[in-house]
């Protein structure tokens, strides 16, 4: 078998090598003053092999030059279809006489190159013909089944490979890694657990450990994980993951000093440092956080998701200091005064200033229409009612597809007591996204409101064939059912999948709790319905659910406290909460 990266002595091959390169310079240099005699050398399969095999390398080097080049596509294409094409030619010729399984892969990669998969895919077979056990080649099939998403032909190709070679740990690692990137968590980890500890690299500690979390055991993937970076510790990746693992169990300490040795290594990326500020705010530590930001790059999409970081941890001062840093750059990013407005509006409480840095947000901004939207807001909350509807109907004119100017404007009618009109915005808002759930369900909070509650269960059930996963629904199925004391069971469905979808949403608590009151389940109910209670402080309707849970449970103070913050905090049916506190 030859090797086509060592010399070759042959005397015929040193006067083809001489000839290739001559010609792939042109010429150039390989003139003599007398043109020398046609030698006839025979030539061995062997040298013609490597000859042509550098032929296939030359072409190859120049279709990855044309592929790199900054070229038009366009024009490129023809290039590169005509270097594939003789590229292909001389590797064909090389595998015609020596058919190692390496040449096939080469060969495939030409095509793959191009997204030609299915050619791709025919040369990895024919060279699976004659060497079935090839790892590379079997790696490379179900690499193309993968392109296409045909996750079970990969997985098949891999399990026969896995037949005949059960200890090639590297292919059983690939495929536990095709389990992962489907979710399927368990079969991943059967597929690593029969790799003998010793056996263990640290990219196959890796793969456990995500097999593990995925199934929800932190612990076990906290110890893969610790002995994969122990084993390798320049292993980027599985320190991050166990950096996330330790936040998730909110072991913040570990978890940041991780982060710190992340970006100590060196080659980390932005989102490390990313993180590292995040936690550095929830642990409240905001001088920490900004100098983590005055010591990362000046690039705008770094200075902006770090600005968010402080926004949402209500930390204005230095979210605008980040601001004036990007401010320094010309022209001013629109990104500058949209969020100046929101630190205007939310850490100083002055709309009027938020307003003043909205309007100089220009119209051909990525931010224009979010920016309507918070004008039109302010305006609302400023007492400039007009001001704020002409401001909702150029969003209308202008952005006919976005659906959040309808159910404003909507809201707007709403609070003044005024439902028909609001229903008629949101009518018109259907026929421009006759699509939105989001205004599907704002109907049908109107028509609940106008006391059409089968209108708007039969909208709420339209909108959950729509989108199974829509919170709002869910819940607002779920509740009525439970208020009309019907369908207790599929109430209990809903409610329970609107909690898994958004867990830490009081009114969805609140829901799931009642359910559990109307069957009779008061111990479920009382501890979903302290959590509601104990999220949102000023809701009436859900002090009287406590109190009537309480009642029901024999817990007569509770149930006091319940119906009295029920009145406290203007309970819509004040006569019959007086009448449940005085049978106490």
């Amino acid at each position: 078998m030859s090797s086509y990266k060592a010399s070759n002595t042959t005397f015929g091959f040193r006067i083809l090598t001489f000839a290739l390169l001559c010609a792939l310079a042109g010429g150039l240099g390989c003139s003599t003053k007398q043109q020398p005699r046609t030698l006839e050398v025979p030539v061995s399969k062997e040298a013609e092999s490597s000859y042509e095999f550098l032929v296939y390398q030359e072409y190859l080097m120049q279709f990855e030059r044309v592929l790199r080049s900054r070229e038009d596509s366009a024009a490129k294409a023809p290039k590169l279809a005509e270097l594939q094409q003789k590229a292909l030619e001389a590797i064909n010729k090389v595998i015609a006489n020596d058919p190692q399984p390496f040449l096939y892969s080469e060969k495939a990669t030409l095509y793959w190159t191009l997204s030609q998969v299915a050619e791709a895919r025919e040369v990895i077979k024919k060279g699976l013909e004659k060497y079935p056990g090839d790892q590379r080649l079997n790696i490379a099939l179900a690499s193309t089944y993968l392109t296409e998403n045909r996750y079970e032909a990969a997985e098949l190709t891999l399990q026969n490979y896995l037949k005949k070679k059960p200890d090639d740990y590297r292919v059983r690692n690939r495929l536990a890694q095709l389990l992962l990137e489907q979710k399927k968590h368990a079969r991943a980890l059967d597929t690593l657990k029969s790799i003998p500890p010793e056996k263990r690299t640290p990219e196959i500690l890796y793969s456990y450990a995500k097999a593990s979390a995925g199934l929800g055991l932190t612990r076990q993937a906290i110890r893969s994980l610790k002995l994969a970076v122990k084993k390798a510790p320049a292993f980027i990746e599985a320190w991050g993951e166990l950096a996330y693992l330790y936040e998730y169990e909110k072991d913040y300490d570990s978890a940041e000093k991780i982060y710190s040795r992340m970006l100590e290594m060196g080659g980390a990326s932005n989102k490390v440092r990313l993180r590292l500020i995040a936690l550095s705010l929830k642990l409240n530590n905001p001088d920490r956080a900004l100098s983590l930001v005055l010591e990362g790059p000046r690039n705008k999409s770094f200075l902006l998701e770090a600005v968010q970081s402080f926004l949402q941890n209500n930390f204005y001062a230095q979210a605008s200091t980040i601001l004036d840093i990007l401010a320094q750059q010309k022209p001013v990013e629109p990104d500058y005064y949209f969020f100046k407005a929101a630190i205007a509006y939310d850490g100083e409480q002055a709309p009027e200033k938020a307003l003043d840095y909205l309007n100089q947000i220009p119209k051909d901004s990525f931010h224009y229409d979010r920016s309507l939207e918070f004008r039109a807001h302010l305006l609302f909350e400023l007492d400039r009612r007009k001001e704020a509807l002409d401001i909702l109907r150029l969003g209308q004119k202008k952005f006919p597809g976005n659906p959040e100017f309808y159910l404003m404007e909507a809201s707007i009618f709403m609070n003044g007591d005024d439902p028909a009109t609001a229903e008629r915005i949101i009518k018109k808002g259907l026929e421009a996204v006759p699509e939105s759930t989001e205004l599907l369900f704002q109907l049908g909070v109107v028509r609940e409101s106008q006391g059409n509650i089968e209108g708007a269960l039969e909208l709420m059930e339209r909108i959950i064939n729509k989108n199974p996963d829509h919170a709002n629904a869910l819940n607002f199925v779920g509740y009525t059912l439970a208020d009309q004391e019907r369908q207790l069971d599929r109430a209990l469905v809903l409610t329970t999948r609107a909690h898994k979808l958004e867990p830490d949403n009081p009114f969805i608590l609140d829901s799931l709790a009642w359910v559990y009151y109307r069957l009779k389940k008061y111990e479920k109910a009382w501890a979903e319905i302290k959590r509601a209670v104990s999220m949102v402080e000023q809701e009436a309707i859900l002090w009287e659910h406590y109190g009537d849970i309480a009642r029901a449970l024999g817990k007569k103070e509770s149930a006091r406290k319940g119906y009295l913050s029920a009145l406290k905090y203007g309970a819509e049916n004040m006569d019959e909460i007086r009448n449940k506190l005085n049978s106490l």
